[in-house]
């Protein structure tokens, strides 16, 4: 059990000596708490294979608007009744405060093995990371760095990133040390058949290391690059990869902007990065509206506007894009039996007049903390 404001490393960290971790692992896991774990119902490289936050929460201690405190769920996995903690988890703050979770824990694995895999085309990462799950193989984590967050990450750190490659896949697969070697080398095997230039193994835990260190630390590093960057979280099936990422450089050349991508591969979950400069307003405005535009696209290809980092005030105007009328009041009403005269997180998650009103602009400036 742990205090919402707990880090979430610190459970990993407090744990291993049971040989246990906590499975979520985003990348400012160093960072971010557990409250906001689950308000965002947060994930991370590791979620392909383990699932997000709401499959590593059994129970919540939260606090009502008239300061109620209630206790959901328990130790149990599969508690009977309502699944209150469910109901809470992703719920952004709207429906109460999370004071405490109660964390199910996963034994470490048996073994690991990491690779990166190195693509001259982007199509062909994105055609590899499909081919993969179609093989029946899932990995705990399956991430793309496409060709501009390879420059800044190796102009950051000086990993030895190929810098004329158009995008690098990092794989890793853990489980029974008996079957590993094997599904490693179906692995490698796909990465040929999809001309991989070369598949490079971490021999040692240090070369892991350094492999994540780069993947977590690659949104920093863009900041090389420009003064701002926004970071856009969809959700699209696998199988549009390809054609989503294509439309996503069209749209970013149509606004004149830079955009590097960086995200989870193996579940379709986007985090395309825009490049600007947050003191020129004429920037903003088209950071503003190449972002929706992305947005747009991840629905039109059959996906989400959010895949870990929530709604918030960003994304609000776009939820009826998404959810019907009715799904929308539904969602409300449950919002008002929690929070009835929306003194938590006010204004975050649903449209409604007032951001008609104040337009975009604010919404969007405030998510960028500008």
């Amino acid at each position: 059990r742990a205090q919402a404001g707990a880090v979430n490393i610190q459970l990993t960290k407090a744990a291993q000596h049971a040989g246990l971790h906590f499975a979520p692992d985003p990348s400012s896991q160093g960072a971010c708490t557990i409250g906001g774990n689950v308000a965002e119902n947060s994930g991370g490289p590791h979620t392909l294979k383990y699932g997000v936050t709401v499959n590593h929460v059994t129970g919540l201690q939260v606090v009502l608007p008239d300061g109620e405190v209630l206790e959901l769920g328990g130790v149990e996995d599969e508690p009977f009744g309502y699944d209150w903690v469910g109901l809470m988890v992703g719920s952004e703050g709207t429906l109460a405060i999370v004071t405490e979770v109660t964390a199910r824990l996963t034994p470490l694995p048996q073994g690991v093995r990491t690779l990166l895999a190195v693509f001259e085309t982007l199509e062909d990462a994105t055609q590899t990371v499909s081919d993969i799950i179609a093989a029946g193989i899932i990995p705990a984590a399956l991430e793309l760095m496409d060709g501009l967050t390879l420059q800044a990450v190796e102009a950051a750190f000086g990993y030895g990133f190929p810098l004329d490659a158009e995008a690098v896949l990092l794989i890793e697969l853990d489980g029974l040390e008996v079957e590993l070697d094997e599904e490693r080398e179906r692995v490698e095997a796909i990465c040929g058949r999809h001309r991989a230039r070369e598949v490079r193994r971490a021999q040692t835990p240090q070369e892991r290391a350094k492999l994540w260190a780069a993947r977590k630390k690659a949104i920093g590093a863009l900041g090389r690059l420009a003064p701002s960057c926004v970071t856009q979280d969809g959700v699209i099936p696998r199988s549009k990869l390809p054609q989503v990422l294509r439309e996503a450089f069209q749209i970013a050349a149509r606004y004149n902007l830079q955009l590097a991508n960086v995200f989870h591969a193996g579940d379709g979950n986007l985090h395309p990065v825009l490049l600007f400069d947050d003191a020129d307003a004429e920037q903003v405005a088209r950071v503003v509206e190449a972002g929706e535009a992305i947005l747009e696209l991840c629905l039109r290809e059959g996906g989400s506007l959010t895949g870990e980092h929530g709604i918030g005030v960003e994304k609000c105007a776009l939820m009826h894009q998404m959810f019907s009328t009715s799904d929308l009041d539904t969602m409300k009403r449950v919002k008002a039996i929690f929070n009835p005269r929306d003194q938590l997180n006010p204004e975050k998650m649903f449209p409604d007049t007032r951001y008609c009103y104040e337009s975009k602009k604010r919404l969007r400036r405030a998510a960028m903390g500008l």
